[in-house]
Order: C-alpha cells, then sequence, then structure tokens
C-alpha cells in the first residue's frame, strides 16, 4: 500500500510502497529506507501541529498544496491511467497495463512510478517473453531521456523487486532460453542489480531450488502461474544460464545446489536414453567453465558436479563399479571420452571408464601406446 512520505534529501513529498523496506524519490531519484522517509515526514508534522492534536491520516491538501507550485498539466489523466493500468496488473493482463502505463505518460511523461509500471508490465507480458531484451532497450531509453538518466537504475531495482515477489507467491517464467540474453545484458549494464538479476534467473531455470519459492518443478500449479510459453520438449541446453548465475550470484552453496538440480536430476534417465544433447551440453559447460573467466572455486564447483552426472557418482549404490562401467561404455563415444580426459583425468573410475571405450575403437590394441598409457595413469592412481 501506498503512503505518502518525504524524502530525507529533497524535502519533497513522495508515496513509497509500505510492503517495501526501501523505495526511491520520484523527485531526486535517491534510493531511501521507507521508516527513514515516513519518520521525516512525521517529524515535519509534529513541528507544525500542536502535541494535543493527533496526526491525520488524510494528507491530501498537503499534497494539493505541495503540487501547487509544480507544473502538473496532464498529471490528473496521468494519475486515472495509471490507477487503470494497476487494475490490470492486478488481473495479471499485462498487455492492458502496458498500454495503460503508456497513455498515462503520454498524459504525464515524468511519472516515475508509471515509468516503472511500463517496464514492469513489459517484462511481464504474457506469452511474450522473446522480445523482452527490447522492452529492455525501450523503457531504459526512455527513462534515460529525462534529466536524472540515474532513474534507470532506479526503475530496474523497482521491477526486479516486484518480481521477486511475483515469484515468491508461486509464479515462474517458463523457458528461460527466451530470457537469457536480458539476464546476462542487465548485470553488465547495471553491475549493482547483478546479485538480484542472478536469483531471478536461477528461479527462472529450475524452481524447486530457487531462492524464493518451493514449488515443485513445472508441475500443473507451476504452469497456471507462469508467464511465456512453456517449451514442447526441457531444455537440454543450459550452460548459458548456469554460467550466468556462476557469474553474477555470491552464494556459492545455492550456485552448487542449482548445477546440481539441472545436470544430476533426472541423470538416470538422460544417460540410459543415451542423450547426446544432454550430454554435450555437460561437457561443454566444463570446457567454458575452465576458460580461464571464472575462479577455481567456481571451477571445481561445476567440475565435480558434472563428474557425478556423467560417472554416476553419489548415487545408484547398488550398482557396482564393474557394472557402471560396462553401462557407461554403452553410452559416451570415443570423442566424447577423450574430451572427458581434460577434465576428471584425476580420477580413477574414469581412466578405468576410458580404458573399457579405448578397446571398443577399430584398430584398437593392448599394446598400444594409448592404452599402456591409460593403464600407467590406473597403476598411478591405484596406489
Amino acid at each position: 500500500m501506498l503512503e505518502y512520505c518525504v524524502c530525507p534529501k529533497c524535502q519533497r513529498m513522495i508515496m513509497l510502497d509500505n510492503e517495501f523496506e526501501t523505495g526511491f524519490c520520484c523527485c531526486c531519484g535517491t534510493h531511501i529506507s521507507y521508516e527513514d522517509a515516513r519518520e521525516e515526514l512525521l517529524a515535519g508534522l509534529k513541528k507544525s501541529i500542536p502535541d494535543e492534536f493527533e496526526i491525520e491520516a488524510d494528507l491530501s491538501e498537503l499534497i494539493d498544496e505541495d503540487d501547487a507550485n509544480i507544473d502538473s498539466y496532464g498529471l490528473d489523466e496521468c494519475k486515472t491511467k495509471r490507477e487503470a493500468a494497476k487494475e490490470y496488473l492486478g488481473k495479471w493482463d499485462f498487455s492492458g497495463a502496458f498500454k495503460a502505463f503508456s497513455e498515462a505518460l503520454d498524459f504525464y511523461p515524468a511519472d516515475f512510478e508509471s515509468r516503472c509500471g511500463l517496464m514492469t508490465a513489459g517484462l511481464l507480458r504474457m506469452k511474450d517473453t522473446e522480445n523482452w531484451e527490447s522492452y529492455f532497450t525501450e523503457c531504459i531509453s526512455q527513462i534515460r531521456s529525462q534529466s536524472d538518466w540515474r532513474m534507470a537504475s532506479s526503475a530496474l531495482k523497482y521491477v526486479l523487486d516486484i518480481m521477486k515477489k511475483f515469484l515468491s507467491k508461486g509464479g515462474r517464467y517458463v523457458s528461460p532460453s527466451y530470457t537469457i540474453g536480458f539476464w546476462e545484458r542487465l548485470p553488465k549494464s547495471f553491475p549493482e542489480l547483478r546479485q538480484t538479476a542472478a536469483e531471478i534467473l536461477a528461479h527462472c531455470m529450475n524452481v524447486e531450488y530457487a531462492p524464493f519459492t518451493d514449488a515443485a518443478r513445472l508441475d500443473h500449479e507451476t504452469t497456471r502461474f507462469a508467464v511465456g510459453n512453456c517449451p514442447s520438449e526441457p531444455d537440454k541446453n543450459m550452460r548459458r544460464g548456469m554460467l550466468a548465475v556462476i557469474r553474477f550470484h555470491c552464494d556459492i552453496n545455492k550456485k552448487e545446489r542449482l548445477c546440481r538440480a539441472l545436470y544430476v536430476y533426472d541423470r538416470a534417465v538422460w544417460l540410459r536414453a543415451k542423450d547426446e544433447v544432454r550430454i554435450n551440453d555437460a561437457i561443454m559447460l566444463c570446457e567454458e567453465i575452465t576458460s580461464g573467466e571464472f575462479t577455481l572455486e567456481n571451477v571445481k564447483l561445476v567440475l565435480n558436479t558434472i563428474y557425478d552426472f556423467l560417472m554416476m557418482g553419489g548415487l545408484e549404490q547398488n550398482s557396482t563399479e564393474h557394472e557402471k562401467i560396462l553401462f557407461l561404455s554403452t553410452v559416451y563415444t570415443f570423442p566424447q571420452i577423450k574430451k572427458m580426459e581434460r577434465f576428471f583425468s584425476g580420477k580413477l573410475f574414469f581412466n578405468k571408464l576410458y580404458a573399457e571405450i579405448y578397446l571398443k575403437q577399430k584398430g584398437a590394441s593392448l599394446i598400444s601406446a594409448e592404452y599402456k598409457k591409460i593403464q600407467a595413469k590406473i597403476r598411478e592412481l591405484s596406489v
């Protein structure tokens, strides 16, 4: 609910949502605490009102008097359209809200709340997530056209807070592949928002391990609250989103849980089906994480997770090592196991599997240099 407050910096009368701990002044763009702004208002009123009088909740006269000295042409029409837009948002009609917020800004281009609403509606438009990047560019351009371009960052912070509230109610964005470009670009343009962007992207990729809700992954209840089209097939190329989360998220434990959710969840099904796309995506994730752009801690996180996925570590305790090797030797091709060697050559189990797959190649020999090299590695690791 919006409450009247006073900005501690510029001393202007403003309105802030009491559901958020912080907000932004629509006059000077300063990031302020709701409690501080509310206390600033009450302190000013107490100076002008005798102690025996109670402070009235209705401050409309004060607001009108304050606004009398500024150019408010079109403000009434703007407020009418803005309220209509909010009703659309309440009904999850994001297209209707986007149109109404646009019309509100036509009447009064300086209205900060309408600009924030325009960006929120644009990013949440149903079944239109493919165009998020164009909405992002459009809204930032409109905000930066004002006298204080820093409002772009303020508005985005406001939008991301709205998104987090939406997610906390069980909502989700399906098919993050549609929106990954947005989540990669936003933290690069606004570094101060990278943590929040990474948290929301993590939610997009996997609801079960997202920080805002425990909703089951893509069940019928979750899908009912989804924004965007649900893909006919699960997205098997997850490395681009995973790399973005690893790059921008600061919580190593949550990054590891997400990585394991994406690459270990249902892995027995993928391996039995010999899902080449999923397997190659995991191998390419290892290649990209070791490019030199990521910290050693993040590299270890990914390599340990992908090893457990590809080598069936951690689970399938009832299967013997020999049974796993026989099974996996029918799953991977020799080119795939050669790529894995770069990352897992220090593991005894991997080298045993490597030897088994090598011997299936045409022209393979027990006395070849390749096989002798593998056996030497096995002996070394067995000590």
